[in-house]
């Protein structure tokens, strides 16, 4: 791993921070790209594992901030949640290896712009309202179809959820990056057996890997995640939640550009 990896990962770990804390999208679809370019010799699927893991990684940072703030979720639900996106990432990960790279990467470019095109469209002053069987059965079929998606491209499933999330009448807007957090270690550990029992067709050389969990780049970014933690939890309560929202949108759609045009390149 040269120096410019190296540099480049570390700041793909400040900034994967920012925007699990801001956004609650977990930063995959920020290390997906980056791997995407950085080891092109990565299988797709190996792309997937690595971002998921680091992902996890981000999030219980985050969510020890969370904790020590006091932000309370409702337990049930997001258990329940969790379990359908646990099976939704499991599935949609084993569906990747009968996929071609082609439709992988359309996938995750055109999940990209769908969310893009959510949060420039979200609604503000939404009311909280106690969460109803329907609703959480609707939230379970939500976090299925958004994991299945997550396994398929490593988006990280924070990043489909959180704006999904805030279709549910029961969840506050500044609530959603605590649920989505939690989902995703929940959801990452439920799935981490299947990426680390699988043996990839391809190993980087000295670097620590296991299955197709690539832990020397997961090791790298969390920990230069953790040490932007303690400002990127503040730097939320700063910010507006319009402004955030249509941030958000901003950033997908660069990112779908940048994704589109490396396919077209290659």
């Amino acid at each position: 791993m040269t120096l410019t990896t190296l540099l480049i990962l570390m700041c793909c770990g400040v900034l994967t921070n920012i925007m699990s804390a801001l956004f609650g999208i977990g930063g995959g679809v920020l290390m997906v790209p980056i791997l995407h370019t950085l080891f092109p010799e990565f299988p797709l699927q190996m792309v997937a594992a690595t971002s998921l893991t680091t992902v996890m990684g981000t999030a219980l940072i985050n969510l020890i901030s969370f904790y020590k703030q006091k932000i309370s979720v409702e337990l049930k639900p997001l258990l329940l949640w969790s379990v359908g996106m646990i099976v939704g990432v499991q599935l949609g990960f084993e569906l990747s290896f009968y996929f071609p790279n082609f439709l992988i990467i359309t996938i995750f470019i055109s999940t990209l712009l769908v969310l893009a095109w959510r949060s420039f469209l979200a609604k503000k002053g939404q009311n909280q309202t106690a969460s109803t069987a329907n609703e959480k059965l609707k939230g379970v079929a939500v976090c299925f179809l958004g994991g299945g998606i997550a396994g398929i491209t490593g988006i990280g499933g924070g990043s489909i959820m959180a704006p999904l999330l805030g279709l549910l009448p029961s969840i506050k807007p500044g609530k959603i990056a605590v649920y989505s957090n939690s989902m995703m270690l929940i959801g990452g550990l439920g799935n981490l057996y299947g990426y680390l029992s699988k043996a990839p067709p391809f190993y980087l050389e000295g670097a620590w890997q296991i299955g197709y969990v690539n832990f020397s780049v997961v090791a790298i970014v969390v920990f230069c995640s953790f040490l932007t933690s303690f400002i990127s939890i503040r730097l939320k309560g700063y910010l507006p939640e319009a402004l955030i929202q249509k941030g958000l949108g901003v950033i997908l759609l660069v990112i779908a550009a940048y994704m589109a045009v490396l396919q077209l390149w290659r």
